[in-house]
């Protein structure tokens, strides 16, 4: 099979009827909806509480909106009169995770529904996830080298997929975050049924967030040492990339019940195992909502183990440039793991990560990695690589304007067929 025909069933032509779903708080998909709709296909997105409305986008002919103000039970039936009523070909969504999503996914696999699931970039920055039938622990990427070689080659016919690269957008991301639960509260009174997908109501985020802003302060110049003693030490040092406790990674694609076991299960691993001159340094994630005081559970827990002296915690910093220099990086499976094997770094994958492959991630046990980890194989970890970002990625971003308008173009090409995708089966 071409490259060109890896789109499910060959849907390369005709008007599609396409039904949206939620996305994160950004105009894309309304962005989205409106190429489409341009493009001659008819669009129906349903909004399921006030964010989804306040990022619906401008009114256009093509696009009918829906609105959904039931209870999780009456989704089912409510999903599939929508679909058989309009024939939906189409759906896409982010998140596949989201229980307001699951109903759709289920229509989706016995009717023969291309789905279409998003999420951000498996690789970073530059583009943005969109796979059919699912993301990362659902992906359909091959574990198989020799189906990987060979789609490796396929995708040469692609030959323009270099990342698009856009001005950062976490003020902009930051604010329209703001602003989405802003429209939840607001309207809160139209979608009363409504429950996100966050374990954590919105109050205790903010109260985390407030707690995480003055940890920084007070912190702040512990924090700045630690960097820069981690950027001038010339002893070995383990990167340990820290994932969102509340992140499906960690609760679905994983065995941990939470980062806290994750860390905990790490340091007992390397103060039992790694070399009495290696470190362990734990970067926070840019995103972690501060309800987890990780410094104080990583220092104590350091303490514990008589590592007071090995282990360091730290928030910022250059990310690429401690990839440089680890003797090796410790994940649950974070997309730190893509970078990682782009730069050649033996990476260790405690979950079910997409790229935890013979000859990417070290097989070996985590008690045995500390004392000699294996790098990936270099072409195999090049195949991965092309792989990915030509059948699992598209360019652009979800927050700047300009990686929006990106994104929804090369959405567009992926969903009539002109960028190929791995099928669902």
């Amino acid at each position: 099979m071409s490259g060109g025909n890896r789109n499910k069933g060959g849907r390369t032509g005709g008007a599609k009827a396409v039904l949206i779903l939620q996305g994160l708080a950004t105009p894309f998909f309304a962005t989205l909806g409106h190429k489409l709709a341009d493009t001659g296909h008819t669009v129906h997105k349903i909004h399921f509480c006030g964010s989804d409305w306040l990022f619906r986008g401008a009114r256009h002919p093509g696009i009918t909106h829906h609105k959904f103000a039931g209870s999780e039970t009456d989704l089912a039936a409510f999903y599939a009169d929508l679909i058989n009523r309009e024939n939906i070909t189409t759906i896409l969504l982010l998140g596949d995770c989201r229980p307001v999503h699951q109903p759709a996914v289920m229509l989706a696999k016995e009717k023969g529904i291309a789905l279409y699931a998003f999420d951000e970039g498996y690789i970073r920055p530059g583009w943005i996830t969109m796979e059919i039938g699912g993301t990362n622990g659902f992906s359909h990427m091959p574990k198989d080298t020799d189906q990987l070689n060979t789609l490796a080659k396929e995708a040469s016919a692609f030959s323009d997929r270099t990342a698009a690269i856009f001005k950062p957008a976490m003020m902009r991301r930051a604010w329209m975050d703001i602003a989405g639960h802003g429209a939840n509260i607001l309207f809160r009174h139209r979608f009363p049924h409504y429950r996100g997908h966050r374990p954590e109501p919105v109050w205790r985020e903010a109260k985390g967030w407030i707690a995480r802003a003055w940890r920084s302060l007070v912190h702040g110049r512990e924090n700045d040492r630690v960097l820069s003693h981690v950027t001038l030490m010339h002893e070995p040092y383990f990167l340990v990339p820290l994932q969102l406790n509340s992140d499906y990674q960690i609760r679905l694609h994983s065995r941990f019940s939470g980062m806290p076991e994750f860390i905990e299960e790490v340091m007992a691993s390397f103060a039992a195992n790694a070399p009495a001159d290696a470190s362990l340094f734990f970067k926070n994630h840019p995103l972690d909502n501060g309800l987890i005081n990780y410094r104080r559970l990583i220092r104590d827990h350091a303490k514990k183990l008589g590592l007071d002296e090995r282990v360091y915690f730290a928030a910022g910093g250059d990310l690429g440039w401690f990839l440089d220099h680890a003797e090796g990086v410790v994940l649950t499976n974070s997309t730190v793991g893509f970078a990682a094997i782009r730069k050649g770094r033996p990476l260790k994958a405690l979950g079910h990560a997409i790229y935890d492959l013979d000859g990417i991630t070290d097989p070996q046990p985590l008690d045995s990695f500390w004392k000699n980890p294996a790098a990936p194989q270099q072409r195999l970890a090049e195949e991965f690589l092309t792989v990915v970002e030509t059948y699992t990625q598209v360019r652009g971003d979800l927050f700047s304007a300009e990686g929006i308008e990106c994104a929804a173009e090369e959405a567009v090409k992926v969903v009539t067929g002109t960028l190929p995708r791995l099928p669902a089966s």
